[in-house]
């Protein structure tokens, strides 16, 4: 085998780690890839939460990315022992059909439908302040409208976060997760709460007092749930 594709052991692996001239490298299914000219792994961290110098095969499977982006950075040689590692989503059976033939579907929905109930949320908060400042029916019916389809989208973003956080992270207790399933009931029952308020009694903003703290409470709850939420797949640098 060439230079250039050399078999490196672990600690030969661990050695590449972007830091002090020293390239970085990392190791994918056996593969070393050496990722030092990515603007995205400077200084051998990636994300601020993955280093170089590392097997990333049971990291990469969690990423809001395909393994393809690898593809953009040259092999440089193979890992001597692949250690244990979590095996392509797209290969277990545990996996429904659908899963396994779309991986699109594991990974996308729910920061998709997720932006449902932000918006909603955050568009209720808006329009609310504009009815106190501004008057108008059209605002009061928006956040009429806002309330009852934050009602009916919630509950999906929620199933597929349950979703996500069974198949790409395998249940486990990890931070963020466990302050969303805690948050999200409390999101959507202030949901319902504001759509039954306006079934009941359609003049509900007549007096907007208690209704407008109610819409107001949500955007600090929705907030903590998006923050946590971004930081899954986009944690904060320093």
């Amino acid at each position: 085998m060439s230079q250039e594709m050399k078999t490196f052991s672990h600690e030969e692996l661990a050695a590449c780690d972007g830091k002090d001239g020293r390239p970085a490298y990392v190791a994918y299914k056996g593969r070393v890839i050496d990722v030092s000219g990515s603007k995205m792994w400077r200084l051998g961290r990636h994300m601020n939460r993955h280093s170089a110098g590392t097997d990333q095969t049971s990291e990469l499977p969690h990423a809001p990315h395909a393994e393809d982006v690898l593809e953009r950075c040259p092999q440089v040689g193979v890992l001597a022992v692949v250690p244990s590692a979590i095996p392509d989503h797209s290969d277990e059976p545990q996996l429904p059909w659908l899963l396994r033939k779309n991986p699109f579907l594991r990974r996308h929905p729910h920061p998709m439908t997720v932006h449902f109930p932000i918006a909603f949320a955050t568009g209720a908060a808006f329009c609310m302040a504009c009815f106190l400042y501004l008057g108008g029916e059209v605002f009061a019916y928006t956040v009429y409208g806002c309330m009852l389809l934050g009602a009916l989208f919630t509950p999906v973003a929620i199933l597929t976060g349950l979703a996500t956080w069974r198949y790409n992270y395998g249940q486990q207790p990890i931070r963020p997760v466990l302050i969303k399933l805690v948050l999200s009931p409390v999101l959507w029952l202030a949901f319902l709460l504001g759509t039954g308020w306006w079934f009941v009694d359609p003049d509900a903003l007549a007096d907007p007092g208690a209704y407008a703290v109610l819409v107001f409470a949500m955007v600090p709850v929705m907030g903590v749930i998006g923050w946590y939420g971004a930081n899954l797949t986009f944690p904060a640098h320093e």
